[in-house]
This record gives C-alpha cells, structure tokens and sequence, in this order.
C-alpha cells in the first residue's frame, strides 16, 4: 500500500481481512459493557468495525457532522467489505439535551427513531448493497439497558 502522505496512492486499497458490519453507538460511557453483549448477541463480536460518535445517528442530521460518519461507512465498506451497518441511538443521550428535553419518553423515542430513520434512508441512498438496521438502547434503572430495534 503506497503512503498518500508521500504522494502516493489512496489508502482506500482492498485488504485481505473483512468484517460483516459496522456498528455506530454514541460515545457514552454508560453503554460501554451493553454494547459488548449486544455485539455477542448479534454475533458481530471481533466482526464489526465500531464507530463511536456523540449522538451516533443524530450525526447523520448534522449537515456539518454528516460527511464524517458517511466516510467512516465508505472505508469501512472498501477496506473490509462490510454488507451491514449497525445504527445505534440511546435515550438519556446528552447530545440531544438528555432525557429532560423531552416532554415524554414517547416524544424521545420518536425522535431517537426518526433520526435513525433518517439515517438509514441517506445511507442506503448512498450505499444500496448496505442493509441497515436501527436500534434504541434504552438506559434503565440499575445500569440496565435494554436495546428494542426499531422497525423502518
């Protein structure tokens, strides 16, 4: 592979190892061991390219954000072949303004979803080999999360 910082080539070159999927979660510290299981659940476990972002999907709504969280789907798809992508939004997600902002958790997850909406439809425009599934990681309490996946 030629170093593009030395003049040469593009670092978007095939490589020989691939991974199903790329997961998007929010930076959030309190996902940190549910995320581990959901990947063991989902059998994506050391199969996935993981993407962390404040806000996660709400990056894709962001038009100054938005051209970062595609490239991370276009290396992720040239250099390790991903067919999938991972979209995951959390309540109580402090990008948004926290649970607080919201006049219910019905208006929060209404929001969450559409945001994952919205995604999925721009990288699918983009990307049509990609199937996209969305996700909400509920934080209960006790440091429970339960993840629901939400529908298109």
């Amino acid at each position: 592979m030629r170093n593009p910082a030395k003049g040469g080539g593009s670092l978007l070159t095939n490589m020989s190892h691939h991974c199903r999927a790329l997961v998007l979660h929010c930076i959030d510290f309190r996902l940190g061991k549910s995320i581990k299981n959901f990947l063991q659940e989902q059998e994506l476990l050391g199969d996935a390219d993981l993407v962390s972002l404040a806000g996660a999907a709400k990056n894709f709504v962001d038009p100054l954000a938005e051209p970062l969280v595609m490239r991370q789907i276009e290396i992720s798809k040239k250099l390790h072949g991903i067919r999938e992508v991972y979209l995951i939004n959390h309540t109580d997600c402090g990008a948004y303004g926290g649970r607080d902002k919201f006049a219910s958790t019905t208006a929060e997850h209404n929001v969450l979803a559409g945001d994952l909406r919205t995604a999925a439809e721009m990288i699918t425009a983009k990307f049509s080999d990609l199937s996209v599934k969305c996700w909400i990681a509920h934080i209960e309490g006790g440091g429970h999360v339960r993840y629901e996946q939400v529908s298109e």
